[in-house]
């Protein structure tokens, strides 16, 4: 555990410094958001918020500036007159698959040294400790 520790401690701290040292043309939580509408478009705010960890309110606020940019629209559910659904926009699509491309040019530069089947079996350990994650800050 004190292994997995220290490592985590350097990962976190040199993917803040990538992120601070390569701009990607969109904020962080936007690109988040619209690669979610880009797999599952139609979503609530709520239904959103929970899938990247966050209030409402916090993304309520980062949809309205979305909205603004053009990346998405935000429509009325005739059900309930206090939510409504989040659809990713042309441009949002455009944006997100810019911002991709510059992504994974730099972490196809972070991985050149590494073989195919080692990047594979580390995108699965990233996808379980991501699952791990998510069932830990969901729990009541």
């Amino acid at each position: 555990m004190e292994s997995l520790e220290y490592e985590m401690a350097f990962l976190v701290r040199r993917l803040e410094a990538a992120r601070r040292r390569f701009h990607y043309g969109l904020e962080r939580a936007h690109y988040l958001l619209l690669i979610l509408l880009e797999r599952n478009d139609r979503q609530s705010v709520g239904a959103l918020a929970e899938q990247v960890n966050l209030d409402a309110s916090t993304v309520t606020r980062q949809v309205a500036a979305m909205k603004s940019a053009g990346l998405v629209d935000k429509h009325d559910n005739p059900d309930d007159r206090r939510g409504g659904f989040v659809t990713i926009t042309e441009a949002g699509r455009d944006a997100a698959a810019e911002v991709r491309e510059r992504r994974l040019e730099r972490i196809g530069q972070a991985f050149v040294k590494w073989s195919d089947e080692d990047r594979r079996v580390y995108a699965d350990l990233i996808a379980r400790h991501n699952d791990s994650l998510r069932d830990m800050l969901n729990e009541d």
